[in-house]
């Protein structure tokens, strides 16, 4: 026979049970309400913003000039060797000075000493055998090769320019010398990028603002700006790569200067 105690002591646990399911489904859905509130709300109210990339160009001439010879001797007698780079040296100098070049203006590097070893061969195979033949260096220099390098570092353009151009003339008179190509700088880029720049922002602000006034909106505070890489080319070219270019080989170049910026949208 069933206990009536019993059977009212589970009819009441069920009824707690379901009360507490009930609470714990309102609370539940009134999390879920108080989420979907907040995201609605954070979407509606978030600022609106959009983001734009302006540039700025300027052609730049460079104001220094850098330019590097090689002059080079070879002798079995290393003192006959040195006393022959010295006048080679002593004729390039006496070149950039008559072509009205400052002695300022002119250094010289330390000089550069190569040994070539007298070989001896130990083995000679007989003709038409696959077999290499056993050389080996002595302890006798067969031949010794000085080099020197002269630099200009110069703010006269024009007169170092014409100078490597026409340096290896002393070819004729007895001196190797390699010529190579000038590097072309300009030393105020610190102060240009700066005033670069800042031409950059006003051009992806004037952008920002008409893309703005043509939608019937309004600009607002600035939120976010990258300054991208320069990119310094030769007059003319429109090259880019991702670390910048900076051109040194001409006289005449092409700075490119780019901002990505973000402003709110009222």
């Amino acid at each position: 026979m069933t206990d009536p105690a019993a059977g009212e002591k589970k009819a009441s646990n069920i009824v707690v049970t379901l009360k507490a399911g009930g609470v714990f489904f309102a609370v539940a859905n009134v999390i879920c309400v108080a989420i979907v509130c907040w995201a609605y709300l954070s979407v509606k109210f978030e600022p609106k913003t959009m983001s734009v990339t302006g540039s700025a160009r300027k052609t730049i001439v460079s104001d220094r000039i850098v330019w590097t010879g090689r002059v080079v001797v070879k002798d079995p007698d290393l003192k006959v060797a040195y006393e022959a780079l010295q006048r080679s040296m002593g004729m390039v100098t006496a070149f950039l000075v008559n072509a009205g070049l400052p002695v300022d203006d002119i250094t010289s590097s330390s000089i550069g000493t190569d040994r070539k070893y007298r070989q001896q061969v130990l083995f000679q195979p007989s003709s038409g055998s696959n077999v290499q033949p056993i050389i080996v260096n002595t302890d006798v220099v067969e031949m010794y090769t000085l080099t020197q390098i002269v630099t200009v570092n110069s703010h006269d353009i024009a007169k170092v320019a014409n100078a490597a151009r026409t340096i290896t003339s002393l070819i004729k008179d007895g001196v190797e010398i390699d010529s190579f190509a000038p590097s072309y700088l300009y030393t105020k880029m610190a102060e240009l990028k700066i005033d670069m720049i800042a031409e950059a922002t006003k051009d992806a602000t004037a952008r920002a603002d008409q893309i703005v006034s043509n939608a019937h909106g309004r600009l607002g505070k600035l939120v976010e700006a990258r300054l991208g890489v320069m990119q310094i080319n030769p007059k003319g070219v429109t090259n880019t790569s991702a670390e910048g270019n900076n051109d040194t080989t001409s006289y005449e170049k092409d700075i490119i200067s780019v901002v990505n910026v973000r402003f709110e949208v009222l």
